[in-house]
């Protein structure tokens, strides 16, 4: 039986980088709760992107951001993970020259970039949902740095190699999404936040189903008797997955939900 499942949301429940996610999924996580089944939204948004999305059914499921840095149920932390502040100047500066594209560097309670083209930045996140606060200096930020993320011009999974190459041992690089390079800290990503949540929860693979389309989600779907990779996952995705349906925007993850009620 299932007890838990965790979905990521990008190009999987809703187009990447939109804000509009189809009410009937509210319906369904609601009639899920109702049957003892926990949803996780799991994603590489920050927390403040994602409840505003999942308004409607926050208090009903659990928030796995920032892919894995931050795990919220009700209003309550129930995980945090920080960047080391030495390694997290040093990604700045190899961002910073590495590609033209957009820094974003996530905290708890909100998000930065020194992004000086303030129209271009609020048109990239204004689809996520989420208002960037601008710094001049990235670097003099107070706080845990839970995240540093780059918009890249071209593909994710090819920006983030000569990342991975240079930091891969002191901290977890990955595609996220077509367009983002995130880098976590090491040894977590959205598998390891889910693992702790069904170590407290008491939850099994077996009684776990997951959703994913890239590549930070292989840590999710390996721990899921039940996987799936929706049809326009990237390859690794699909060979990860148990199970592969339809594309995201025919409402796949909704049909297999559905089947559950």
């Amino acid at each position: 039986m299932i007890r838990l499942i965790a979905s990521d949301l990008d190009d999987t429940l809703l187009p990447e980088g939109t804000s509009f996610l189809n009410p009937e999924y509210f319906d369904v996580i609601r009639a899920l709760h109702e049957k003892g089944i926990l949803f996780v939204a799991a994603s590489g948004r920050h927390y403040n992107s994602m409840k505003r999305l999942l308004a409607p059914v926050r208090d009903e499921l659990i928030f796995l951001c920032g892919n894995g840095t931050c795990v919220v149920r009700q209003g309550s932390l129930m995980d945090l993970r920080e960047l080391e502040r030495g390694l997290f100047t040093e990604l700045l500066s190899a961002f910073h020259a590495l590609d033209p594209g957009i820094v974003l560097v996530d905290q708890p309670d909100k998000s930065w970039s020194d992004e000086p083209d303030r129209e271009a930045l609020d048109r990239l996140m204004s689809g996520y949902g989420l208002n960037v606060l601008y710094t001049e200096n990235l670097a003099s930020l107070e706080g845990p740095i839970l995240k540093i993320a780059l918009h890249t011009g071209g593909d994710a999974a090819q920006a983030a190699a000569p990342v991975r190459e240079r930091f891969g041992r002191r901290a977890n690089v990955m595609a996220a999404g077509s367009r983002w390079v995130d880098v976590v800290p090491e040894g977590t990503d959205k598998g390891s936040s889910l693992s702790a949540i069904q170590r407290q929860l008491g939850i099994r693979p077996e009684e776990t189903m997951v959703f994913g389309d890239n590549e930070n989600d292989i840590g999710m779907l390996r721990l899921a008797a039940e996987s799936y990779a929706v049809g326009n996952a990237r390859q690794a995705v699909k060979e990860a997955a148990a199970h592969v349906i339809g594309d995201v925007r025919e409402d796949a993850v909704l049909k297999v939900l559905k089947s559950l009620l």
